[in-house]
């Protein structure tokens, strides 16, 4: 489990700058961090150099000028996600020993127990022979969907066939031509399962629509 945030898109080159200087007064000459990759004198240097180009491109600049900048950040960034990797192996879990490297913890994520009810489910007449097209909106802490597939209109009893999706639409192929087939949708998570949705249904046509 990763307990260190390390997403550092949308930081600026100034951002950027601050975050890389609170890691550096953290980490050097931190007896915990013995031999970090990179090393300090490396990452001062990166940070040195990403300082220079902000100077440089400060009220104006040329394209080559902030082409660098560009370039420094992204050196900077990738350094910072080595260092956490880094912290992480030192630290086997401790977050205290994470904290005193200066970067930010991850909060611990719960698992999801319950899942909602799939809502704005829609089924129509494929453009293939003999299929339907279903949607629904997608339902957090999905990992796939069960398609519950029956023969008729607007009901629930008979078999059952069902359809697994990881998005939130599927084809629902091999049908009978010209009969209507009610569908709805379950949500399935890594712990639970969801209510089976409202129904929706549609008819396989047994030739391509128009």
């Amino acid at each position: 489990m990763k307990l260190i945030k390390t997403d550092l898109r949308g930081l600026n080159a100034l951002q950027m700058l601050f975050k890389a200087r609170v890691v550096r007064n953290h980490m050097k000459n931190n007896p915990l961090f013995p031999s970090p990759t990179p090393s300090m004198a490396d990452y001062e240097a990166a940070i040195d150099e990403l300082a220079a180009a902000v100077v440089s491109t400060y009220g104006g600049g040329t394209k080559i000028d902030f082409y660098q900048k560009q370039r420094k950040l992204e050196r900077v960034a990738d350094m910072i996600k080595s260092l956490a990797g880094y912290v992480s192996l030192v630290a086997q879990g401790d977050r205290t020993i994470m904290m005193s490297a200066g970067f930010d913890q991850r909060r611990p994520s719960a698992p999801i127990n319950t899942l909602a009810q799939p809502k704005g489910q829609t089924a129509k007449s494929g453009h293939r022979p003999q299929t339907i097209e279903a949607r629904w909106k997608p339902v957090r802490g999905a990992r796939v969907y069960k398609v519950h597939v029956t023969k008729g209109y607007q009901t629930s009893e008979g078999p059952v066939t069902f359809v697994i999706s990881s998005k939130s639409h599927c084809r629902i192929e091999g049908l009978d031509p010209l009969e209507y087939y009610t569908v709805r949708i379950q949500a399935v998570g890594t712990h639970a399962e969801s209510p089976l949705s409202a129904m929706t249904s549609a008819l396989s046509v047994g030739f391509k629509a128009a």
